[in-house]
């Protein structure tokens, strides 16, 4: 991360934080290596994707600090992440596991991904943890109050990220949506960066001007208040290691449009829609409106989403996770 803000802009890293302060550790953030020889002030590392961290967990190892790994590992999809980044990303997975003393790792996908390569994990070493949200956050939805808001989440940090979530499609998508109802909006949350041109080209080709608010970096509340006023959330992503952000939708009562691809087939599950990226949006704009339109069949989509987060991706889950991975450090 650039900036040390974004630990408490971005909802894992945030919930993390609060778990391991509810455990009773106190929480030092860095972006940086020179962070970790200063052995003194630290006792554990808990680092994030299995990459450019193997080094932090090098010169915490060597100063003889206990080391955790956790998060979301695009690049062990072979399909999404190509060859030669499967391949530079699968080497890095295996020299964190051998350094870390605990591995928890946080999707279904991530954990068949490794499966592939790595057949017998130590089930005293390897935990599976999915990311959580702060459920109770989310509750209280009124329905008959949404507003005709399509919305998605994207970091623009760089026009790779844009790509890879799909605002392409979503905004072809939007488009559709907006050809027979064009009192929808579009709401595109996250900070501005790099990608934020890409995505503007888009909208210009696409002649959407005019219709697509972007939020820039908004604080958790904004963003669970979008959420909350939304009826359509687009998750058309290429891939996706876990997509929290389409939990957060689903459990906010949105229609979920998302291509199952990586943690969203189970993040999702059952519930929103699930299209293929060469679907003709204008057959999944007639379907998403109609379901819409049907009062019953409305409701019923949105109570079984919210539903099922309520039981499987809860704050209280990954807190009793920790716990019982911590004792065993």
């Amino acid at each position: 991360m650039k900036a040390k803000r974004m630990f408490y802009l971005q909802g894992f890293y945030r919930t993390d934080i609060k778990i391991l302060k509810e455990l009773g550790y106190t929480v030092l953030l860095s972006n940086s290596l020179f962070d970790f020889l200063r052995y003194r002030k630290y006792g554990n590392s808990f680092l994030y994707f299995y990459k450019y961290s193997l080094f932090a967990a090098i010169i915490s190892k060597i100063f003889g600090k206990k080391v955790i790994f956790t998060g979301g590992i695009d690049y062990l999809d072979k399909d999404y992440a190509g060859n030669i980044n499967y391949y530079i990303q699968k080497i890095f997975f295996i020299l964190s596991s051998a350094i870390a003393n605990k591995i928890i790792i946080v999707s279904d996908a991530d954990m068949q991904n490794i499966k592939r390569f790595k057949k017998n994990l130590p089930v005293s070493k390897y935990f599976l943890s999915y990311h959580t949200i702060e459920f109770e956050k989310y509750k209280n939805i009124d329905i008959d109050k949404k507003e005709k808001i399509l919305s998605t989440i994207v970091w623009m940090g760089n026009k790779e990220n844009v790509l890879r979530k799909g605002i392409d499609k979503a905004l072809k998508l939007y488009k559709n949506i907006y050809k027979f109802d064009n009192q929808y909006r579009m709401i595109i949350i996250g900070p501005i960066g790099e990608g934020t041109k890409l995505v503007k080209n888009i909208i210009q080709y696409e002649k959407l001007d005019g219709l697509i608010v972007f939020t820039g970096g908004i604080s958790e509340k904004e963003k669970i208040e979008i959420l909350k006023k939304s009826r359509i959330y687009a998750q058309l992503s290429i891939y996706e290691g876990f997509g929290i952000a389409a939990i957060e939708a689903l459990a906010s009562g949105n229609i979920v449009v998302h291509t199952g691809k990586g943690g969203l087939k189970y993040g999702i599950g059952n519930n929103g829609i699930l299209v293929n990226i060469e679907d003709k949006y204008e057959d999944v704009a007639k379907k998403i409106l109609n379901i819409i339109s049907d009062r019953e069949k409305y409701f019923d989509i949105i109570a079984k989403g919210v539903d099922y987060i309520s039981k499987k991706f809860t704050y209280e889950k990954r807190l009793k996770d920790f716990i019982d991975i911590f004792e065993k450090m």
